[in-house]
């Protein structure tokens, strides 16, 4: 069954919707493959909210010794990076405070070790990648007993705005054959948006959709949906004024919403986003409980706040990855705590983007992207509907933005706040935003 859950998941099988929408009523807790490990999940959220500090952390400790316990003794990697390097013995690790014992790993650490030394051959493993858009890509192997464990998270975030499975969503994330404008996925009763096709094409097809259907939510990333709406804003308020008579809400994934965009979005549509942090690792997933505050699931995966070099780095641990185990792995995103319940996280802010999302001043000193394209007020977000950054060499690096075309880029130095960084800017106004294969929009440009 896990076998067609992976086949479903990343190959093109065509339903009519009708189908798709009779498929949605079936409750997930009874659904094949994903059935036991949802309905487990789901009973662990509800009874996780309700214990004290200390018993969170003893059901931690025991989701995470289960994976620590299976890389111990089935993983060569494993076995030699604890046991010999690090002179950890199975004994050592008996409580959560012990957890911190233990080190922590990097995906470049991980890159030069073999894939298959770092794997185990759990039955239906699926290889996949991530990290194309840092430049750093990182392939390792999918255990498929994820799929329960996240869809049982991602509908706990989402009924807070009354989502259930049978109601349809557009979905903006580039996972869509290039042939087509828009596909329908049945199997979770989605119509997926091709973002590497011009949007003159898709709307002409998606008005018919929209005209048959109730598209109640979107879902994907912020900069696809943003180019999405102003195109309608401008160029076929028809569709955009369907739109807004049935949807509830957008959801945000994969990406850190920039505040300007996100604003537009909600200005124009008139209604709410919900942005939530997770990766294709799996090792953390996380929901805004107020904007850019998120809330750490402990049930899903170990969430961790670690200190290191003055910063603090978010770490995690899969608890569903017996495949190719990621054990106290820095996701490279540094936070701000904004709530720690006795040494167990609970919320925080995203403080800087990946860590690969920097540039070298002339001092070759790291300069967040961040903090230096959103932690300042610059009145150029005022003319431009996106920015991206180019680094030539340590202290010179070029700013690249959407505007209109009599916008100079005279008028985009004079704008763009540089002040306090030992970097030169030069400016370059583009068409249209650069993006990855799957359609992000990346601040950093290689």
């Amino acid at each position: 069954m896990t076998k067609l859950i992976n086949a479903l998941k990343y190959h093109k099988i065509n339903a009519p919707v009708w189908v798709g929408k009779l498929a949605s009523l079936i409750p997930f807790e009874i659904r094949p493959g994903v059935g036991k490990i949802y309905r487990l999940k789901k009973h662990e959220i509800k009874k996780y909210a309700s214990l004290k500090v200390s018993e969170k952390k003893h059901e931690i400790f025991k989701s995470f010794f289960c994976v620590f316990n299976h890389a111990y003794n089935n993983i060569p990697f494993y076995n030699d990076f604890y046991q010999h390097k690090h002179k950890i013995d199975l004994r050592d690790i008996q409580s959560y405070e012990d957890i911190k014992s233990l080190p922590i790993i990097t995906k470049d650490f991980l890159q030069n070790v073999p894939i298959e030394e770092r794997s185990f051959k759990t039955p239906n493993r699926l290889l996949v990648n991530t990290g194309g858009s840092s430049g750093k890509p990182f392939s390792f192997y999918m255990d498929p007993m994820r799929y329960g464990n996240e869809w049982a998270h991602l509908h706990k975030m989402w009924r807070t705005h009354n989502y259930k499975p049978n109601k349809l969503m557009l979905k903006f994330d580039g996972r869509c054959s290039n042939e087509n404008n828009i596909e329908y996925d049945f199997v979770r009763n989605i119509f997926k948006i091709n973002l590497n096709k011009p949007y003159a094409d898709t709307l002409i097809e998606l008005q018919k959709i929209v005209k048959s259907y109730k598209i109640e939510y979107f879902l994907g990333y912020p900069s696809a949906i943003f180019e999405f709406v102003k195109y309608c804003e401008t160029e076929n308020k028809e569709l955009l004024h369907h739109l807004k008579r049935t949807l509830v809400c957008i959801f945000f994934s994969s990406e850190y919403p920039i505040q300007f965009q996100r604003n537009y979005i909600e200005d124009i549509l008139g209604i709410c986003t919900h942005s939530f942090y997770g990766h294709t690792e799996t090792c953390i997933m996380a929901s805004e409980t107020e904007k850019y505050i998120f809330k750490a699931f402990q049930t899903y995966g170990l969430s961790e706040a670690v200190e290191q070099n003055g910063n603090i780095h978010l770490v995690g641990t899969s608890y569903y990855n017996f495949a190719s185990p990621l054990i106290r792995y820095d996701t490279e995103d540094l936070i701000e705590v904004v709530n720690n319940d006795d040494g167990l996280l609970n919320t925080f802010k995203i403080k800087q983007g990946r860590i690969g999302d920097f540039i070298l001043d002339e001092n070759n000193k790291k300069v967040s992207l961040t903090g230096l394209l959103f932690g300042r007020h610059h009145i150029l977000f005022n003319y431009v509907t996106n920015i991206q950054i180019r680094s030539i060499k340590p202290g010179l690096a070029e700013i690249l933005y959407v505007a209109d075309d009599d916008f100079s880029q005279k008028s985009a130095a004079k704008l763009f706040d540089a002040s306090g960084v030992n970097i030169k800017f030069l400016y370059k106004r583009i068409k249209s935003p650069i993006k990855t294969i799957s359609g992000k929009v990346p601040l950093k440009i290689d």
